[in-house]
């Protein structure tokens, strides 16, 4: 097995590149739609329309949730 790693970024470097915060935002939208245990036509309509108004999964379902509140 190979244990070369290629790190990009590290906490404390400064600003997270560009890159790396996409990556990150879409492992956090992916987790929280896991966690979330919903249908797949809700899923599938939840990244449609994050994506169609160039929002986060996280972002969109949060402005959702406030908006209830």
């Amino acid at each position: 097995m190979n244990t070369d790693v290629n790190v990009i970024w590290r906490k404390g470097d400064g600003e997270m590149p560009e890159k790396v915060k996409r990556i990150v935002n879409a492992a956090q939208d992916e987790l929280l739609l896991r966690s979330l245990e919903l249908p797949t036509d809700a899923v599938n309509t939840i990244r449609y329309n994050a994506g169609k108004n160039s929002q986060t999964v996280n972002s969109y379902i949060s402005a959702i949730v406030l908006g209830h509140i």
